[in-house]
């Protein structure tokens, strides 16, 4: 795979267009000369590691509620949402989830403690039966929080394979509810337990998952940016 993106990148020194064309089928930026095209015995794609935060929970979490949303609309899941009595162990959104202009990470994962919650027993405007539409959010949601384990076996693995099957089985209602036209989405969850697989059959480059989420990076620079907004002129 690295060696042909190499011979995508070194038409970077020819005809404008013709790289810029050639990156877009290749579905690559068109970065002129990247920094490690001559790290032949290199392999860049292995330094992607995977990542909860930006490929599960506001990746992959993300466009599941506007799925959602569009099948049962808004005013219903946000009535649910209004509806779930005051709990120590989950966070209750009290105007619902459909109307937040800026959601985190973190947000998005309390979302799916309560995300089956809210649409199980919940009609399908037109009365078409919603159960393939909770099937499928099932095993999306176990795909999720199996991938958020801090170490992975053989076993696991299998149950996330599995989980992602079972999903293919049902995700035809999408497409007959008229949600998407298609799924052919970015191969990023199947890369996901593809590099994970890797890392449990050979010896493991990267360390645990827990170090690979850029979680608590994101919230040290919050904090970071809140510590110095409060200690300057707040302009």
């Amino acid at each position: 795979m690295q060696t042909a993106v190499i011979d995508t990148y070194l038409l970077a020194d020819g005809n404008a267009t013709t790289f810029h064309l050639a990156c877009h089928n290749a579905g690559l930026k068109p970065v002129y000369h990247s920094f490690w095209e001559c790290l032949l015995l290199v392999d860049i794609f292995l330094s992607i590691t995977p990542n909860i935060l930006h490929q599960m929970l506001q990746g992959m979490v993300k466009h599941v509620i506007r799925w959602l949303v569009h099948v049962f609309g808004a005013a219903a899941i946000d009535t649910q949402c209004k509806a779930i009595p005051p709990n120590h162990k989950i966070m209750i959104f009290t105007k619902g989830i459909t109307t937040l202009s800026w959601v985190s990470g973190h947000e998005h994962k309390k979302m799916c403690s309560v995300l089956l919650g809210l649409i199980i027993g919940l009609p399908i405007p037109g009365g078409r039966d919603s159960s393939c539409v909770v099937k499928a959010m099932r095993v999306l949601l176990d795909f999720l929080f199996l991938a958020q384990y801090e170490c992975h076996t053989s076993n696991t693995l299998t149950c996330l394979q599995d989980s992602l099957s079972a999903f293919h089985d049902n995700k035809e209602v999408f497409v007959d509810l008229e949600v998407r036209e298609q799924f052919n989405l970015p191969s990023s969850i199947a890369y996901f337990i593809m590099r994970l697989r890797s890392d449990c059959l050979a010896p493991p480059i990267i360390t645990t998952r827990n170090n690979l989420s850029a979680c608590t990076l994101t919230l040290q620079r919050m904090l970071i940016a809140q510590r110095t907004t409060r200690m300057s002129t707040h302009k």
